[in-house]
């Protein structure tokens, strides 16, 4: 059978540390990320092309249209199911969908990709990592995803829950409001942490995704040449 021609993205996901959980915790860990990934099913299912789907274990994954998207609900889902912490893994290339709606009943590139890409996580003990048929674009990616964790790999749960705010809200000010403390304390704590600089690697990475999109996704190029060549940037 075929392989569809156009590029998507796999996401695999799995649960940071689940060996370690056992009995009624691992039960209840497993229950919790189900939910959270129905939650983002439903929110994105717009945009989705096959929902995600928990496919072995504490392992799940879906197929998304671009990178994009996937960057989209991947960040949903981290905030979802927060303090519980994820690793992903991302495929780009072509899919077998062998009429299946389900990621289960597909395969191809872009799958054994985000497979590949999920254990060089899990290797690294990094929260993403990413593999496409572009050696450079994945280097380039996989070095801005370590350096936000770098950064956020100092932060505790109130960091987290005043960046989340700070991202919804827009502004210190609103903020502030909201947790009944002054503006210049939010921006201190934002800035200390800098919270701002990976709010702006986050959009950086989202502007180029976009462009990515017009470049490669909807263009629907021959892929030719091998690993090493891919798409020029």
């Amino acid at each position: 059978m075929d392989a569809d021609r156009r590029l998507y993205v796999v996401v695999i996901g799995d649960i940071q540390g689940s060996k370690r959980l056992t009995g009624n915790h691992r039960y209840q860990t497993q229950l919790f990320i189900k939910s959270s990934i129905i939650q983002v099913n439903e929110e994105y299912h717009s945009l989705i092309e096959a929902p995600f789907t928990i496919t072995k274990g504490d392992e799940f994954q879906g197929l998304l249209p671009n990178l994009e998207v996937a960057f989209q609900t991947i960040l949903a889902l981290e905030r979802i199911t927060f303090p519980v912490q994820l690793r992903f893994g991302i495929g780009v290339g072509e899919v077998l969908k062998m009429g299946g709606r389900l990621p289960i009943e597909m395969d191809g590139p872009a799958f054994h990709r985000a497979n590949e890409a999920l254990q060089v996580a899990k290797r690294k003990r990094c929260w993403m990592s990413l593999k496409s048929h572009d050696h450079q674009m994945d280097l380039l990616i996989n070095t801005i995803f370590h350096l936000i964790q770098a950064i956020r790999s100092k932060w505790n749960d109130r960091h987290f829950k005043l960046y989340w705010k700070y991202k919804d809200l827009g502004t210190y000010r609103e903020v502030a409001a909201e947790e009944g403390v002054t503006p210049q304390a939010i921006g201190d704590i934002l800035k200390n942490c800098r919270a701002v600089e990976v709010k702006q690697a986050e959009e950086n990475l989202f502007r180029y995704f976009r462009w990515l999109n017009q470049q490669i996704f909807q263009s629907n190029p021959q892929l030719v040449g091998g690993e090493e060549e891919g798409i020029p940037l």
